[in-house]
């Protein structure tokens, strides 16, 4: 059996990163299992890309000050590494009295939580800065801005790869033993042939699959409410001739579950809209294309040289929530579970929006919980 200081579980953003900031700082045997033969094949691949700047959440919330972190060392990070990025800052727009307290109550939570340079707009200045976008008040966010995803996660894997990580793909993890010595993890790679790595620690950075390794370990999900929940996501594109027609991300006030349907402005200047958010019960990437009224409906009133015929399907995505249907706000779950038995067994559950932003944050986190 191969011994091993660290085993990761999950190449995606956060997984990645993780690997990165450990390989930096330790001298440290360190291997990062992940079931397809690529990174980033889930949640990480199928977003938004946007570098949000922790405006949704509440104060002293993981989701807040990891978000506000992450926001600018991402720019950084784009920055010094040449990662493809646009600041184009976004605009959380009302169109009436009841969503402009909304979007004020936003602005208050932003100043609240750190986020800088939040500006309150009139209709007048939302039509100096997007002549084509219609609403009587906005929330101006400066830092909120666009990454190539891709490259991000191909920065994360290269770094890691030069400081000695091992990376293993097509690689399944089918069982976890807490030993006295540490941890027997079984894994199943593409042939199907098993084998068994013991490991000082493990991370379980699984992502979708995040509640089922926790379960491997021996966690009761149910008792400790890390049990998943599948919040399906879908966008539609905007057809190219209006293409330069808006500079910021538009977004409406945020839902119970998400931010709303929103504009994505991709770094090529393309445009689609955003995700919408329902819980399934299996991870199915179609896009009903009988959810364009829905998503025609949604921004008609504050994007009106949108069309119907302009939309076509694009992609979906699947957040993975803890916070299942008619629930409250939940947190991420990133905690080293020493309480329970398993001292070194560090689990992320629930790391849905803004993980991406998030993740040199949690990495940092993660790091100093070691």
């Amino acid at each position: 059996m191969e011994k091993v200081d660290i085993v990761i579980i999950g190449a995606g953003v956060v997984g990645l990163a993780i690997a990165r900031e450990l390989s930096s700082k330790h001298r440290a045997e360190i291997v990062l299992l992940e079931k397809h033969p690529y990174f980033g094949a889930e949640t990480s691949s199928r977003n938004s890309e946007v570098i949000h700047a922790g405006m949704y959440y509440p104060a002293d919330s993981l989701k807040a000050k990891f978000c506000v972190r992450g926001n600018r060392q991402l720019y950084e990070i784009c920055e010094k590494y040449r990662i493809p990025y646009r600041k184009s800052g976004k605009l959380i727009v009302a169109s009436s009295d009841e969503e402009l307290v909304e979007v004020e109550a936003l602005y208050r939570q932003g100043n609240l939580n750190g986020v800088p340079n939040l500006v309150m707009l009139n209709a007048k200045q939302i039509e100096a800065l997007e002549p084509e976008v219609r609403a009587r008040n906005a929330l101006l966010s400066p830092e909120t801005g666009s990454i190539d995803v891709h490259r991000l996660m191909q920065f994360y894997e290269t770094q890691a790869l030069t400081n000695g990580v091992l990376i293993a793909y097509q690689n399944t993890v089918t069982g976890i033993e807490k030993l006295a010595n540490g941890y027997k993890i079984s894994v199943a790679d593409e042939t199907g042939a098993n084998f068994d790595i013991l490991s000082q620690v493990v991370i379980n950075s699984a992502g979708l699959n995040a509640d089922k390794i926790a379960a491997l370990v021996g966690i009761d999900i149910d008792e400790y409410h890390y049990r998943l929940h599948y919040c399906k996501g879908e966008y539609f594109n905007v057809a190219n001739r209006h293409i330069g027609k808006i500079q910021h991300l538009i977004y409406p006030v945020p839902t119970a579950y998400s931010l709303g349907i929103h504009t994505r402005l991709r770094l090529d200047g393309t445009l689609s809209l955003g995700p919408n958010a329902y819980y399934v019960d299996e991870i199915n990437y179609e896009v009903d294309p009988g959810h364009q009224v829905e998503f025609y409906d949604s921004v008609k009133d504050f994007l009106p040289y949108i069309q119907y015929a302009d939309l076509t399907p694009e992609m979906a995505g699947i957040r993975p929530k803890l916070q299942g249907p008619g629930e409250k706000f939940r947190d991420f779950v990133i905690s080293e579970e020493r309480d329970k038995g398993l001292p070194g067994f560090v689990n992320l559950i629930g790391i849905d929006s803004p993980g991406l932003t998030s993740a040199p944050a949690i990495a940092e986190y993660v790091a100093n919980l070691l």
